[in-house]
């Protein structure tokens, strides 16, 4: 079997949570509508790869590639992945000298110039999104064309000059409706829609993921998307796609794939309030009766588009609290006060809306009386979940930028290391306070996600229902073990 390209998964996403690759399936029926011969390789692991995990994970992808034989291979990329990726493509090239190692995502965009130095096995970087860029490289390599260089949005090692060379970017795809869905055909869409507890989080439901739109126009300093912004060329970084063609993705997946649930991805779902109505009068006008949840910003919302929200099947909304310090905010560029959060949740428990509440500690400047304000507005808004985030300054973050840390591309793989044990680190502890915080995360967590609190959901008539009607009854049986191991960590954690 030859094929042009395949696109893949670094072993460390091997450990996934049900979580798809949709950058790939995205990139992938791109491809395959325009004619290119693409190739999903997505390995799997039941647990964290590590150590020699990571190592059979990595044979298991050189396998696949030899078995499809492509011309091509693109891999994806995140910070922490960096030397994971360089070590796999190493092995790709001495398996096959002749192949071509493209990479993309986050880390390629905002640091290309990463991926060349003496004897890189990296051919090629994308910068920005894939799609389009990637079909015209992918044409210019299988045609030997020796006008690369007119291919906006990517950077190379320029043999003639002996130096990087970076072409000018790539405008952003505006019309989002124009592109194909995701490849469902090309991963095991039976395990991604296996009943799980990740999507909806909490609650084991057969799922998968909708992204509704591309782009983030927040200025959060914790986050990469201010700075990837800045990178790509666009008018509008935030696009969208219309209700209907949302939704019909939606119906597509429940009568293909027979799923129960769907959680939109984006960041931040609720940025414009007028596409989710929308959204919601198709779920509703469609009688599609799926269960749902989605990321939302505290001041996107209000009772009436919960309200509403809440009709059309939505039965937990992410939210970004970080900090019960108005300071704190201010300093994280979040746009959002601490008066807008509690009258956020107070609707919320009016309406009978669970929410999943992000906490950020770790973060610069904090101090004890700031943790503190937090730990209050957690006992006044009582959140259904609350996750506690200790803060990783990934390259990219405004924070990381004013940090001073300058790592070193041998370092990249510290900022994949456990929170926990990365903050024990002086150079990744932010925080003015000498609170420990292995015993702050072990004492919080568990006072403030009780292992029960999701029993009134699972008796509530809304999720019975749904499991009756469901068409893959057998699949959740068979997950019941999954779901006594899942309470039993929440009560285990001390």
């Amino acid at each position: 079997m030859s094929i042009d390209i395949c696109l893949v998964s670094p072993p460390q996403r091997a450990y996934n949570h049900y979580r798809p690759p949709l950058s790939l399936m995205l990139i992938a029926s791109f491809l395959e509508k325009n004619g290119i011969k693409t190739e999903i390789i997505d390995p799997k692991s039941i647990e964290p790869v590590c150590g020699y995990i990571k190592d059979i994970i990595a044979d298991e992808i050189l396998h696949q590639i030899s078995q499809f034989n492509p011309r091509i291979v693109g891999i994806s990329c995140y910070t922490p992945e960096f030397n994971d990726v360089i070590k796999l493509a190493t092995k790709i090239k001495e398996k096959k000298t002749d192949i071509k190692v493209i990479v993309g995502g986050v880390h390629p965009t905002l640091f290309p110039k990463d991926f060349f130095f003496k004897d890189s096995p990296i051919d090629f970087v994308v910068i920005g999104e894939g799609e389009i860029t990637l079909y015209n490289l992918i044409n210019a390599i299988l045609k030997e064309s020796k006008n690369i260089s007119d291919i906006s949005g990517i950077g190379y090692y320029d043999k003639a000059t002996g130096e990087y060379y970076q072409t000018k970017p790539r405008h952003l795809i505006e019309e989002l409706d124009r592109m194909p869905l995701p490849a469902y055909n090309k991963i095991d869409m039976k395990y991604y829609t296996t009943p799980n507890p990740y999507a909806v989080r909490g609650l084991f439901l057969s799922s998968f993921y909708i992204l509704a739109g591309r782009g983030c126009p927040m200025q959060c300093t914790f986050c990469v998307s201010a700075e990837l912004s800045k990178v790509v060329e666009s008018k509008k970084y935030l696009r969208l796609r219309s209700a209907k063609n949302v939704v019909d993705e939606i119906d597509l997946l429940k009568r293909k794939y027979l799923i129960d649930a769907f959680y939109f991805i984006d960041d931040n779902f609720t940025l414009k309030s007028e596409l989710v109505f929308e959204i919601c009068d198709e779920l509703i006008n469609r009688k599609l009766n799926l269960l749902w949840g989605c990321s939302a910003r505290i001041n996107n919302l209000s009772e009436k588009l919960i309200i509403k929200m809440k009709k059309a099947g939505c039965m937990q909304i992410d939210l970004g609290v970080e900090s019960g310090s108005d300071a704190v905010l201010k300093r994280l560029k979040k746009g959002i006060t601490i008066k807008q959060v509690k009258d956020i949740f107070k609707i919320c428990h009016k309406i009978g809306m669970r929410t999943f509440a992000n906490i950020l500690i770790n973060i610069p400047e904090e101090t004890e009386e700031e943790i503190k304000d937090t730990l209050e507005l957690l006992d006044e808004i009582k959140p259904s979940v609350t996750s506690f985030n200790i803060f990783t300054p990934y390259p990219g973050t405004e924070i990381y930028k004013k940090s001073g840390l300058n790592l070193s591309s041998d370092e990249y793989g510290l900022t994949g290391e456990t929170p926990l044990k990365l903050v024990e680190d002086p150079r990744f502890r932010f925080a003015k306070h000498s609170l420990s915080f292995n015993k702050f995360y072990a004492v919080n967590h568990k006072k403030y996600n009780s292992p029960f609190v999701f029993l009134p959901d699972y008796l509530s008539t809304r999720y019975l229902s749904q499991i009756v009607k469901s068409h893959k009854k057998k699949d959740y049986f068979l997950q019941i073990g999954n779901l006594l191991k899942e309470f039993l960590k929440q009560v285990r954690i001390k």
